[in-house]
């Protein structure tokens, strides 16, 4: 059987996202082929998700063999124009029949441009399994980190919503045409199979109860003040211009009647005025946004920004696809000027002499609210205790993950010399 070596190397970019190459199960490291007659279909798996793609290719017989995912791909490296597969059969996991209870559900054309935008808020190092997939239901397409969320309207016909893997396959393969996903139980599990043009997605959905998310989007009337951007452009220039760090990398939002300063924390000489359109009342406090937030909110094509004046709520995004809701940072200033008066005044009521001079407390010179609250500064420690200890977590799980394929590698060098040496030996025999 021989493929062209273009539509082979595409295939490989799609299925190498679902091949486990160190696994030491064999199936879970190749590639299958079968079908026949001009048409073969190659197939991937790892054991829970299984991806498949059409494609030509010359040959009428029926074949149905495997070859590991690194063969294939030295062999498309070293090809000229087409690749002739040979492989060895090896028992490869069946696929579940669709039953005739499943729920079909049409998608539309731009289904994958709108799970690419979803996907790019997911975190995948999040330790809840459910928040690393993309949600489905009748109220369209929902991804959240945790922190920001986003819902895409999309027309689904589905009775009840289901959580799809983190779609790295679908993702590779860039499609722009309409297809259909079959739903429906097997046992304890929900199973799902979406299937666009030549491609072929089928496993199991995410256990576990997705966030009521519904339940997070502020109402608009709740909002008391929104500014509309009139040049996201120029913001959305700026804001890449704003080196990415970990941690805190706010942006300060100053609003004004006809413009709009923005205003970077870690670089404070760095700002923009901008154009906008400001109504509403005045915010009681600064609104400070995580700058790849705002970063967000502009690629997705949101222009205006709706805001609690006290700081209360979530911030809403709209103008664009659709919904983008995202917290704002938290932010606590001390003030130094009023511990340098305060030191001022003990200074001045401390007079040298035998006379008794009574001491004056001193006289605060700003108001109440902006004097630091021990809850917001026990709150603060307790959210930098929690990233310290996901940071730890993260980096023990990549460690653990490294170790585990350091084992898998060694035990595979084990296989091969012994294979080697039996080989040695068979070949003295024959002498």
């Amino acid at each position: 059987m021989r493929i062209e070596k273009k539509t082979l190397n595409d295939a490989l970019r799609v299925l190498g996202k679902v091949v486990s190459q160190t696994s030491p199960v064999e199936q879970y490291r190749s590639i299958r082929f079968v079908g026949g007659h001009g048409v073969v279909r190659a197939m991937a798996t790892d054991g829970v998700e299984v991806v498949s793609l059409l494609l030509a290719a010359e040959g009428f017989d029926p074949v149905d063999f495997c070859v590991e995912f690194r063969e294939l791909r030295e062999l498309v490296r070293i090809a000229r124009n087409d690749v002739e597969l040979f492989g060895t059969f090896i028992e490869f996991p069946e696929l579940e029949a669709v039953p005739v209870e499943a729920l079909e559900t049409p998608l539309p054309d731009n289904f994958c441009d709108l799970v690419s935008q979803a996907a790019a808020v997911i975190d995948r190092s999040n330790y809840r399994q459910i928040l690393q997939g993309v949600n489905l239901s009748a109220a369209g397409i929902t991804a959240t980190d945790g922190k920001q969320l986003l819902n895409l309207p999309c027309p689904l016909n589905l009775a009840e919503n289901i959580t799809l893997p983190f779609p790295l396959a679908l993702l590779a393969a860039k499609l722009n045409e309409p297809g259909h996903l079959w739903t429906w139980k097997s046992g304890n599990n929900k199973i799902f199979k979406l299937e666009i043009g030549s491609f072929m997605w089928q496993g199991k959905a995410l256990v576990g109860m997705y966030p009521e998310w519904k339940n997070i989007i502020p109402e608009t009337n709740a909002l008391d003040y929104h500014i509309k951007f009139t040049e996201p452009e120029q913001v959305l220039a700026w804001l890449k211009n704003i080196p990415p760090q970990k941690g805190s990398n706010g942006v300060e939002v100053i609003p004004s009647d006809n413009a709009v300063t923005l205003k970077s924390c870690i670089l404070p000489h760095n700002t923009i005025n901008t154009v906008a359109e400001y109504s509403g009342v005045l915010p009681q406090i600064g609104l400070t946004l995580d700058r790849e937030v705002l970063l967000r909110m502009f690629l997705q094509g949101n222009t205006t920004l709706h805001a609690h004046s006290a700081g209360l709520l979530p911030i809403l995004a709209t103008g664009g696809a659709g919904q983008y809701i995202a917290m704002p940072m938290r932010t606590i200033k001390t003030n130094s000027i009023q511990t340098q008066q305060e030191e001022k005044t003990m200074e001045n009521t401390q007079t040298v002499g035998s006379a008794p001079v009574q001491m004056v407390a001193p006289v605060s010179i700003n108001p109440p609210e902006t004097e630091l609250n021990p809850l917001e500064e026990l709150g603060n420690s307790i959210e930098t205790f929690k990233l310290k200890l996901k940071v730890a977590f993260d980096d023990l799980a990549m460690l653990s993950r490294k170790v585990k394929e350091v084992q898998i590698q060694q035990r595979q060098k084990e296989r091969d010399f012994i294979q080697a040496r039996r080989a040695i030996e068979r070949i003295r025999m024959a002498i």
